[in-house]
């Protein structure tokens, strides 16, 4: 299905104002609710508490971060006692990173504050509109989960 152009347009603006505006209200609530946790290491967190407990380089290539990048924020969350290392069987070398209690606890009570403040936002909306918007971002977000997907020079898609 060919989508015209001034849609596309309108659209990539419109997630562009969503994504910075998002970006900055998360950043200011997680320093507000636990000024010790960086916007990027709440990603990680939250990552952990929605994939369960992964491998380091899992966690990078998932979210496209280099591997030192996530090391090093492993490190301190680490330090913090948010998260915990568990062994892999049949392999001494590597472990898996996983999420303690308090991590589990931290991550439910921003996602609380969030909740709380898109509940403030919404709050002139229609509930069936909410609904609306709450599915075709799961769609939308479905579509970004899937193979990569690159344009070439004229808009084509390349897989890759």
């Amino acid at each position: 299905m060919m989508i015209p152009g001034e849609t596309i347009a309108d659209l990539e603006r419109e997630v562009a104002v969503f994504v910075r505006h998002e970006h900055a209200a998360s950043g200011r609530l997680g320093r507000e609710t636990y000024p010790d946790l960086t916007a990027a290491a709440y990603g990680l967190l939250a990552h952990l508490a929605d994939r369960g407990r992964h491998r380091p380089t899992e966690i990078a290539e998932h979210m496209g971060i280099a591997s030192p990048v996530v090391s090093r924020r492993l490190q301190l969350l680490e330090t913090l006692g948010l998260i915990e290392r568990f062994p892999v069987p049949n392999d001494a070398r590597a472990y898996l990173v996983g999420l303690t209690d308090e991590g589990r606890r931290r991550v439910a009570e921003v996602q609380d504050v969030r909740g709380r403040r898109l509940e403030a936002l919404l709050a002139s909306w229609p509930e069936h509109d909410v609904r609306t918007l709450a599915e075709l971002l799961a769609k939308f977000n479905g579509s970004a989960a899937g193979p990569a997907r690159h344009c070439d020079a004229t808009g084509g898609d390349v897989r890759g």
